[in-house]
This record gives structure tokens, C-alpha cells and sequence, in this order.
């Protein structure tokens, strides 16, 4: 037998697709001046962040590990 006795490294595993959602570009507008829209609205502004910061660390980690992964 002549080849090579080593096997290729396994592929990768997909990226999770929700790690691939970009953010969004907009913000919802403040309707009025009331302090309950301004709650309601920053609210909704730091949901987005959190949604958004938290999928954007996620994709960070799975990019380290799979480098990490793959490094003999």
C-alpha cells in the first residue's frame, strides 16, 4: 500500500444560522415626549442592543474556537 497514512481534518460544523442575523440599521423613533415613550422606546433600544450584542459575541466565540479547532 503507498499513500499517505494521515486523514484530512473533519469539516467544520455549519454557523449557526441565528449567529448570521444582521443587526438592524434603525431605530424605532420616539413617538412623543412623554416619559413613558421615552421608557418604552429605550426599552425597546437596548432590547435591540442586547439581541444584537449577544449574537454578534456568539458568532466571535464560534469563529476563536473553530480557529483553535483547527490548529494541529
Amino acid at each position: 500500500m503507498s499513500g499517505c497514512s494521515t486523514t484530512p481534518p473533519p469539516a467544520a460544523p455549519p454557523l449557526q444560522q441565528t449567529l448570521l442575523t444582521p443587526c438592524p440599521t434603525t431605530l424605532p423613533p420616539l413617538t412623543d415626549g412623554t416619559a413613558r415613550d421615552v421608557a418604552l422606546t429605550l426599552r425597546g433600544w437596548a432590547s435591540q442592543y442586547h439581541g444584537c450584542a449577544t449574537r454578534h459575541n456568539g458568532l466571535i466565540e464560534s469563529l476563536d474556537r473553530r480557529q483553535r479547532d483547527a490548529r494541529p
